[in-house]
């Protein structure tokens, strides 16, 4: 009896020891399916907050989730703008840099505000904070219609230059509609 009590006991703390990782429990977070990842027609991000007032718990999600979106944009934005910048005279370079620049921050400015929540859920903790969790998105050809407009209205952009960026977003329009 003495001895089925004593490999009883080894055989649980084995047990526990094999489901323990040196690292830490393994967390499943919200929104992290392809569902909430950006895609070929949006872009999505996720963000989160922690607050004992869930007011506040709402808008430190909020903010980081526009953060987020934005850095992301604003990447996808200027990678595909390096490549048509990189193709112009070395003159022209620096001035059509610094213009599409300007035309994409004022872009981003305006429309990061018509982004929309995808999804969103509130968990309450054991000491009584909150944590909210939201999931925000932007359509890719509202951003670069929008962008197309802003460059048709620029006065800061010669005829060339604004030739050169309304090819490159109607190149990125049309990919969209593929």
């Amino acid at each position: 009896m003495k001895n089925l009590l004593v490999v009883l006991g080894v055989l649980a703390v084995l047990a526990t020891s094999c489901k323990s990782n040196k690292i830490g429990e393994k967390v499943k977070e919200p929104f992290t399916s392809s569902k909430y990842m950006s895609n070929k027609r949006h872009w999505r991000s996720v963000g989160n907050g922690t607050s004992a007032d869930l007011g506040i718990a709402k808008q430190k999600a909020l903010l980081e989730a526009r953060k987020n979106l934005a850095s992301e944009v604003q990447t996808n934005i200027k990678s595909v703008g390096d490549q048509y910048i990189k193709n112009q005279e070395i003159g022209e370079r620096e001035v059509m840099e610094k213009s599409f620049e300007q035309l994409y921050r004022e872009v981003l400015n305006t429309q990061l505000n018509d982004a929309v929540v995808h999804d969103q859920v509130t968990y309450k903790r054991e000491n009584g904070q909150y944590i909210h969790y939201v999931a925000m998105e932007a359509h890719k050809k509202n951003l670069y219609r929008h962008m197309k407009r802003m460059n048709e209205a620029s006065t800061s952009l010669n005829a060339k230059q604004k030739a050169l960026i309304e090819k490159m977003v109607d190149e990125q329009i049309a990919q969209l509609e593929d």
